[in-house]
């Protein structure tokens, strides 16, 4: 997938738009409406999105681990669900500002130029957000624009949402995530030295630090799969995630071990792990003996769900 930079006068193109956080099954019917529509006109699907998120520029007390997906996760899954340019538009109190149909008429229809548009049903844009799924309809019959709306993916509990998402995270409810997000649930860094502890008591770990602006799951233990520099090749992994207490620590780190393989030295490489299940809480051992017994009882219990 390649940035969007500049329109090319010859080509008309299908855009969806919006903050995308997660891309989840609700956005992900998004692409596939602008997918459909690209089918069928042979015009480039593009997703304009907002870096950083507007949630963090205008709330007074901008929240702190809010993202599901920060910029860099944005771009892989848009890219595996189909999108074929992004435009990342620089998120400030000018633009947002910026009056609809303005925003419409200057970032969408000359810029992007496009045919189609594709937005979800709770879509609001422009100052103060006083451009609705209305106001883009009005404008499409005005402009010539097709408009399509999509409505809400419902689940046997919840509608679909990015804030659904955050507060399953938030809970550890890792699978319930999943199910929403339609993917699971990442988190991606560049492998730093760790202490060695791991490969002293003979469970090698990978360590890095998770996003500043990205929401994490409740320190614990968890099963999922790992990956290298944006390999397709997956290790079935389990990762710690959390403060290690039983070694007297204070700051969290994210340790993964890769199950019955010997990778070498990824220092300074970067890393993604993708949360499966979680297997139980972080918690603090009086003996390194005892620490050393749950480990192997979850490499244990990973292997089988893995």
């Amino acid at each position: 997938m390649e940035p969007f930079t500049q329109a090319d006068p010859r080509i008309s193109s299908v855009v969806i738009i919006g903050n995308f956080d997660g891309v989840h099954v609700g956005h992900q019917a998004l692409i596939k409406q602008a997918r459909e529509i690209s089918r069928e006109n042979h015009w480039p699907v593009v997703a304009l999105t907002f870096d950083p998120h507007p949630s963090l520029v205008l709330r007074s007390r901008p929240p702190e681990k809010y993202l599901l997906t920060p910029l860099d996760l944005k771009l892989y899954w848009l890219e595996c669900y189909g999108v074929d340019y992004v435009k990342v538009l620089s998120f400030d109190r000018d633009l947002a500002m910026v009056p609809p149909i303005a925003f419409l008429t200057l970032e969408v229809r000359q810029k992007l130029r496009a045919e189609a548009v594709v937005v979800g049903y709770n879509f609001t844009f422009g100052a103060r957000g006083a451009g609705s799924v209305e106001t883009l309809k009005q404008w499409g019959e005005l402009t010539g624009v097709m408009v399509r709306i999509v409505e809400p993916i419902n689940t046997e509990s919840v509608i679909v949402s990015s804030s659904a998402i955050r507060q399953y995270i938030a809970q550890g409810s890792i699978e319930e995530a999943r199910d929403l997000l339609g993917h699971p649930f990442t988190v991606q860094g560049v492998v730093q030295h760790g202490e060695g502890r791991g490969s002293q008591i003979g469970v090698p770990t990978l360590n890095f630090l998770s996003p500043s602006q990205q929401i994490m799951p409740p320190f614990g233990v968890y099963a999922g799969y790992l990956s290298v520099n944006g390999s397709e090749t997956q290790w079935p992994a389990v990762a710690n995630w959390g403060v290690r207490p039983t070694f007297g620590g204070e700051n969290a780190v994210f340790e993964v071990h890769v199950l019955d393989q010997q990778l070498g030295n990824l220092h300074e490489q970067l890393v993604r792990f993708d949360f499966h299940y979680s297997l139980r809480p972080e918690q603090k051992f009086n003996q390194i003996e005892d620490l050393v017994s749950q480990i192997r009882r979850d490499i244990d219990k990973a292997r089988q769900l893995l």
